[in-house]
């Protein structure tokens, strides 16, 4: 109940103290005359604090309505009206004070209008013949006509294989990438890459004879060694790899620092630029650069599993090359004030090894200071900790806190992707 109605509520109760100790006739006839219409302004101030909230409800619903349709394509008005009225339902049960009407939806290019009245019993306001209240409100939901290019940068080290987890994020990477294709305006304007990681990312075997690849490397000695494994082969100290073209399974490891955290463009006389080619943790599913494929798209996301060692670093750099000009195998645009870039990063758990180093801390500042790096080119971050992992390194990788997603169960995957969907499709409440 409003401020106002529990104040006029208190002054009434003022006046019929004072009236049961007033001895005076005339001030009981006086008081008698103006009962009524005091009652009826009192049950009027109340009926109408209950129409403003089932107002709120109403549009707050409409407004749900209006943005889970407004990116849908190739449907019919009537199709339009009955997935809205759909999505209405599930925001404003029946069991709410107010009974609403059917919707109306009215496409109208970029722009789509809805409406809805709600007829709502009075509980006081019958005294006067005034036994319900009508009550109405429209949204308009406006696509803003942005282009984008998303990767999703998903972690399928062993972990994600517990816990619902992989089965889970599969489902929702499919209803994001549904959610975002249907915000193009015209065809092309929202591609999609998908990146997996482990501590390698795989590129494919394809790309064996281009130049960007180097096939004789070493592991540099940056920590102390302990005897930490690594699939049963010592990377504690200085040791050199050549790896034969004919076997390699098509994965790729860091490369030499700084290029690590960079996308500098690989030159064929500097082996520093160059990708290592690498078999050792070469688990994960075949990366997929930018795309409007989008059932090419969710096939990918079906075949991704969970097998391997973490490497947050080395995932998000390839991400950013996937949304980066002239990076390796990016097929990105060049920047444009009517082009979002971005980058959603999931992973559950911390930092395990990389090239360098099995240390955690020192993986952590690596993939530190790459966020910035992103963040500094523009790109839009977010971040999605999956019951464990860092929290503090992934809440500063994203652009902003509410770019950050930390979630307790597998289950709540579905929502944050969805309020990510929701975020990137271009969709606007414009009235």
């Amino acid at each position: 109940m409003s401020a106002w109605v529990k104040d006029g509520m208190v002054r009434f109760r003022a006046l019929v103290d004072r009236w049961t100790g007033d001895q005076r006739g005339s001030y009981a006839v006086i008081f008698a005359i103006s009962l009524v219409p005091i009652l009826i302004a009192i049950g009027a101030a109340v009926d109408l604090s209950q129409a403003f909230i089932v107002k709120q409800r109403l549009t707050r619903a409409l407004d749900a309505a209006g943005l889970a349709v407004g990116g849908v394509t190739g449907q019919s008005t009537a199709e339009l009206r009955t997935m809205a009225q759909n999505f209405f339902n599930a925001n404003y049960p029946a069991a709410k004070i107010g009974v609403p009407a059917a919707l109306t939806v009215t496409p109208n290019g970029n722009n789509i209008t809805l409406g809805v009245t709600a007829t709502m019993p009075t509980s006081v306001m019958g005294i006067i013949g005034i036994n319900s209240l009508n009550i109405g409100t429209t949204s308009q939901i406006t696509r803003m006509g942005k282009k984008l290019e998303v990767a999703l940068v998903l972690d399928t080290t062993g972990s994600m294989g517990s816990s619902s987890k992989m089965t889970t994020m599969r489902t929702a990477a499919k209803d994001l990438i549904d959610k975002v294709s249907a915000a193009a305006v015209n065809p092309g304007d929202v591609k999609i890459a998908i990146v997996p990681f482990t501590v390698d990312v795989k590129v494919g075997t394809s790309y064996k004879n281009d130049n960007w690849i180097k096939w004789d490397w070493t592991t540099p000695k940056t920590q102390t060694c302990t005897g930490s494994y690594w699939n049963g082969t010592y990377r504690c100290d200085d040791k050199s790899y050549s790896i034969n073209k004919s076997s390699w399974k098509g994965c790729v490891i860091d490369r030499d620092q700084d290029y690590d955290i960079s996308v500098a463009v690989s030159s064929p006389s500097n082996n520093a630029t160059k990708y290592p080619a690498d078999n050792d943790d070469c688990y994960t599913e075949t990366l997929m650069p930018l795309s409007s494929d989008w059932t090419a798209l969710k096939s990918k996301i079906d075949d991704l599993d969970a097998n391997g060692n973490t490497n947050t670093t080395i995932g998000m750099v390839w991400g950013w090359q996937m949304v980066k000009q002239n990076a390796v195998l990016s097929g990105a645009a060049a920047p444009a004030t009517n082009l979002d870039k971005v980058i959603v990063f999931l992973t559950d758990g911390d930092n395990t090894e990389n090239r360098f180093t099995t240390s955690q801390s020192s993986i952590d500042s690596r993939t530190a200071s790459l966020c910035n790096a992103i963040k500094a080119d523009g790109i839009i971050v977010y971040t999605i900790r999956v019951m464990n992992g860092n929290e503090t390194l992934l809440k500063n990788c994203a652009s902003d806190s509410g770019k950050y997603f930390s979630v307790t169960s597998a289950s709540q995957l579905t929502t944050v992707f969805s309020s990510i969907a929701q975020a990137l499709s271009n969709l606007r409440v414009s009235q």
